[in-house]
């Protein structure tokens, strides 16, 4: 049934192919969706006629470098879970993120628009030992916290803020794009996700509404970030994930033995303060939690919507809901290091259904990314394209 599906896509590929249908998404007939359970079951696309002229034209293929920003998530910090290599359990597997990974065979993003161009490059390769952390002030100068060997073109630090994108970007992402001769013509993905250790630590910020991690100083910061990231690297698309519902994690690993295999006492959440407590004190400061994830999300469609009507030639934002109801989710989606951060299940998961997402409609963005023990594949058809106007 499913080489039915396939040859009969291919099919209606050729078919509006020889209808003289013009290049403009407006004017492009798109067919039903075709998923798989791997990526390499789906079809060749054949290559564009002629190549692209604005990022209001992409396919996925069309991307040449692969780029992340973000904290510990991007960074893959503790995915593997509890290693026999004690040691190595604490380790940042960069190359399986789901944002940023090259490793061969991993499902990440980089990897899964590798399939359609398979010289792509930017992705992570292999891991770190241990964490590269940057947490508000507590961040080595300049470039000294990057591992460029294995970090590539993920520039994410384990432990970043809102407010510390800007140093990953002029300390680090743009002197790597120079130092590589990165055309400015090429076109470039870049994944950015943020907001979990802000809503964590400083959740009080959803009240105070002033000072660092504010809904304004948030929206400061990545309004900041884009800006420097469309005057050092043109020709990028971001696709910006939205936060998530983080508090969701505390009863997710509430009385869990899973969650208790390094010490053998009741787990908490120590790398999230405001998820912290029990009782009513906690269920007040996870309150404050979800506020703050709300407020932020409205200032990242601000944001979003603002760039996609100034409708630059060479700079594009996109926006991907983070509608990921981790209350459904089995507590082995979390690392078995902290029950705090994504296994690489969930790595995976995301990866496929970002994937999924990428040349989607404003609708298909917005469903919610279910659970699912095997990761299914959108195939891309000659069609397609990423649409950069979802919010308008």
């Amino acid at each position: 049934m499913m080489h039915f599906k396939l040859s009969f896509t291919l099919l209606s590929f050729l078919i509006t192919s020889h209808l003289g249908h013009a290049s403009p998404i407006e004017n492009i007939k798109r067919t039903d969706p075709v998923y798989t359970s791997s990526i390499s079951q789906c079809p060749s696309v054949a290559a564009r006629s002629s190549p692209p002229t604005s990022v209001h034209d992409l396919r996925p293929d069309d991307f040449s470098y692969a780029m992340a920003l973000g904290d510990s998530i991007t960074a893959g910090a503790f995915s593997r879970g509890i290693q026999s290599n004690f040691l190595a359990s604490f380790s940042e597997w960069r190359g399986e993120s789901y944002a940023g990974g090259g490793d061969p065979g991993a499902i990440t993003i980089p990897n899964l628009i590798k399939n359609y161009n398979p010289s792509l490059t930017g992705g992570s390769l292999g891991s770190n030992p241990t964490i590269e952390l940057c947490f508000g002030p507590l961040c080595l100068p300049g470039s000294l916290g990057w591992n460029s060997k294995v970090d590539q073109l993920n520039a994410a630090q384990s432990g970043a803020l809102a407010s510390n994108l800007l140093h990953e970007v002029r300390d680090y992402l743009v002197p790597q794009v120079k130092a590589r001769n990165i055309p400015k013509s090429a076109f470039k993905y870049l994944n950015l996700q943020i907001g979990s250790n802000d809503i964590c630590s400083l959740c009080f910020q959803s009240i105070v509404q002033n000072g660092p991690a504010s809904p304004d100083d948030f929206e400061k910061s990545i309004r900041e970030t884009l800006e420097a990231v469309r005057a050092g690297i043109p020709n990028t698309v971001v696709n910006i994930l939205g936060v998530f519902k983080v508090s969701d994690v505390y009863t997710m690993t509430l009385n869990q033995p899973y969650c208790s295999q390094i010490l053998p006492v009741p787990h908490v959440n120590i790398e999230c303060p405001c998820m912290l407590l029990s009782g009513v004190a906690g269920n007040a400061t996870r309150l404050l939690m979800d506020t703050l994830q709300t407020q932020y999300n409205e200032r990242l469609v601000k944001i979003i919507k603002d760039y996609q009507q100034a409708r630059y030639s060479d700079f594009a934002v996109l926006w991907q809901p983070a509608n990921v109801p981790l209350s459904t989710y089995p507590v082995d989606a979390l690392s078995s290091v902290d029950c705090f951060h994504p296994a690489l299940k969930t790595h995976q998961l995301i990866a496929s259904e970002t994937w999924n997402r990428l040349v989607g409609t404003t609708a298909e963005r917005s469903t919610s990314i279910a659970w699912r023990d095997t990761p299914h594949y959108r195939c891309l058809q000659a069609e397609d394209r990423i649409h950069t106007d979802t919010l308008l």
